[in-house]
């Protein structure tokens, strides 16, 4: 048998142990998963209107994008908090035109390049922004990648965003967490790379929030959630735990654990606790808000509470992280208005957010 026979009948025999063997099967599908799955992963976040033969036209498809973060109030970047937060970021200190420059240049928002930066360096004190000039956590063939300046390491992490986002479609947050930071990753065996996009979120709001790609607010009190979806409105309706017919006191919004909850409004936290006494305890852990006009904002069923009583917050600032504590189901954010009192009359949230309060 001359060698091409011998290669052609092996591959036979190893094809047809493939097609007719249980673990063989299995490896297959393996195979076609680490295949399809990247690919399909890349596909998954684009709008109808993304075009990979053409990613400079998704500049314009963009515009009407709506991430899992919230806008600058006004749209535009705060100059005040831009500049004190990179003041004292270590090295980044100085550098904010330097970053507004390289994302002018590559069509993406200088806020969400900065929060990613800030996050992969500890606040611009790692070795590798220190030590390489490797402000994003850039990997090439031999491991973290070293620039000859910071602004040229800048200029490299602009370029890699800007493919990430304007190529590869990865418009929001998660999207691009599910890039820098994969959930279940070989190498993250503590499973930090649960914290990234939580963090990452956490410190755009710190920069005053978003200028592309993200969720305006509406009404006088915010969205507590980005992107909001309702699970059980206000009102009558079938207690989901025991079926029976009851008063629903609030809003639940779908949301998963870590994701920020956001301040409705500006204000003064009067409670942050998990409460033991009779009535409360099904809250979980709950955090409320006291406003002008004695108005008062509840969030409920948090996973963890970020504030403390007494301290002054501001509008869609990050008062804890959604979950299941308390009387749930499962992940969501119970939310409430009060008047008059804390724990008072409890009425329909949603007219307070889609700007017309009630009387």
């Amino acid at each position: 048998m001359n060698p091409k026979e011998t290669v052609k009948t092996i591959g036979s025999i190893l094809l047809t142990k493939i097609l007719f063997s249980p673990l063989g099967l299995v490896a297959a599908g393996i195979v076609l998963l680490l295949i399809v799955l990247p690919v399909f992963m890349s596909m998954a976040s684009k709008g109808e209107n993304f075009n990979l033969e053409d990613p400079d036209s998704n500049l314009s498809a963009l515009s009407g994008a709506a991430g899992g973060a919230y806008c600058a109030p006004d749209g535009e970047l705060n100059e005040a908090l831009w500049n004190e937060q990179l003041a004292s970021a270590g090295v980044f200190s100085g550098m904010g035109d330097v970053f507004r420059e390289v994302a002018a240049e590559r069509g993406i928002d200088p806020v969400l390049m900065a929060a990613i930066a800030l996050h992969e360096t500890a606040r611009g004190t790692s070795s590798a922004v220190v030590n390489k000039n490797n402000p994003g956590g850039l990997m090439g063939a031999d491991g973290l990648m070293v620039f000859d300046s910071l602004e040229a390491g800048i200029a490299s992490m602009g370029l890699t965003l800007h493919n990430r986002i304007i190529q590869d479609g990865l418009v929001t947050i998660a999207d691009l967490g599910s890039v820098y930071a994969p959930i279940g990753a070989g190498n993250d065996p503590t499973n930090l790379n649960a914290h990234w996009v939580p963090n990452v979120t956490k410190v755009v709001s710190s920069l005053g929030g978003l200028t592309m790609n993200c969720t305006t607010s509406t009404g006088e009190f915010a969205q507590p959630v980005p992107n909001v979806t309702v699970n059980s409105n206000y009102g009558v309706r079938i207690d989901p735990l025991t079926g029976v017919i009851s008063n629903h006191a609030g809003v639940d919004f779908a949301c998963s654990e870590p994701d920020l909850i956001y301040a409705a409004k500006e204000g003064r936290v009067v409670f942050a606790e998990y409460p033991t006494q009779s009535g409360l305890n099904t809250y979980g852990n709950v955090v409320v808000i006291e406003h002008e006009n004695k108005l008062f904002s509840l969030y409920a069923h948090l996973s963890q509470i970020d504030v403390a009583v007494g301290q002054e917050v501001g509008q869609l600032e990050p008062v804890g992280e959604c979950g299941t504590t308390g009387r749930s189901t499962g992940d969501h954010l119970h939310f409430e208005i009060h008047t008059g009192s804390l724990f008072g009359t409890r009425v329909n949230p949603m007219p307070y957010l889609e700007g017309e309060p009630e009387e």
